[in-house]
């Protein structure tokens, strides 16, 4: 195998759109993977590909997971020798696709928990703030690193990109371009899924508020009622009513009832 202007500052400048190019014998493009790294941290993952007549090359560094996976899982196989630049290509892309995936799984699940623990218990402002920000910034991220792959999926699969169409793997290409929009779909649903998250807890606190006015409310009742029957009976008219000895426990036995009465009905009701 002999390349010839080999784009190495291409290569080297890894913070780049991805992007394709074609040259003489050769094609190169640039991607982003993704893994979860210690502590559910995202971690971008730069990978170039140059392609030719029966070779691809990649570079990036340190190791990345599904290449790794890919090859210790295949090395008994004597059928991967047997694939075409181009299918090996495409193989890479489609594990490409594969590294969103499995984290938006690991997203929705986490989603999933937050649901759970919003409906069981409530949770501080704080700690919910926190949480929410971290699961919209691995969503934003992934959202940052994936959509621009657009335009090298779109080369692929176009027929007048001579390498790929002259080839048996163009209807692989066009699969990629399937499997890429169904990745987008998800990414954006996974997003709309953490705004839910929002929406639920506004909604849990709501309820609580309200099931904490009503109690006031209730409270300010009962207080006002018996309030109002100490004036009543505070007024100063010459009545024998008052000058009973037993008359304060009847006036205080006839509020206690009362909020007795009013605090049976409001259960029954389920007004508290």
């Amino acid at each position: 195998m002999h390349l010839e202007k080999v784009p190495i500052k291409g290569i080297l400048r890894t913070n780049e759109r991805p992007k394709i190019y074609t040259h003489k014998d050769f094609y190169h493009f640039f991607i982003v993977s993704v893994e979860d790294v210690e502590n559910a941290q995202l971690r971008s993952i730069p990978i170039d590909f140059l392609v030719g007549n029966n070779f691809v090359v990649t570079v990036h560094d340190g190791d990345v997971n599904y290449l790794q996976e890919f090859t210790h899982k295949n090395t008994s196989e004597t059928y991967i020798g047997e694939l075409d630049a181009e299918s090996f290509v495409a193989t890479m892309l489609d594990l490409h696709i594969a590294s969103y995936f499995r984290v938006l799984e690991k997203i929705e699940k986490a989603v999933d928990i937050m649901d759970e623990r919003i409906l069981k218990k409530n949770l501080e402002d704080e700690e919910f703030i926190k949480q929410m920000v971290k699961l919209r910034n691995e969503v934003s991220k992934l959202r940052r690193w994936f959509m621009p792959h657009r335009d090298i999926f779109y080369s692929l699969s176009r027929p007048d990109f001579k390498q790929i169409a002259d080839t048996d793997s163009y209807n692989n290409f066009q699969q990629l371009n399937e499997h890429f929009e169904s990745c987008v779909d998800s990414i954006e649903s996974s997003r709309d899924t953490v705004l839910s998250l929002f929406n639920l807890y506004t909604t849990k606190t709501s309820h609580r508020i309200n099931n904490t006015m009503r109690r006031l409310t209730f409270i300010t009742a009962i207080v006002g009622g018996a309030g109002v029957i100490a004036g009543i009976f505070g007024m100063n008219f010459e009545e024998n009513f008052f000058k009973n000895a037993n008359a304060f426990w009847v006036v205080l036995g006839a509020m206690i009832l009362l909020a007795l009465g009013a605090t049976i009905i409001s259960l029954k009701k389920r007004w508290i």
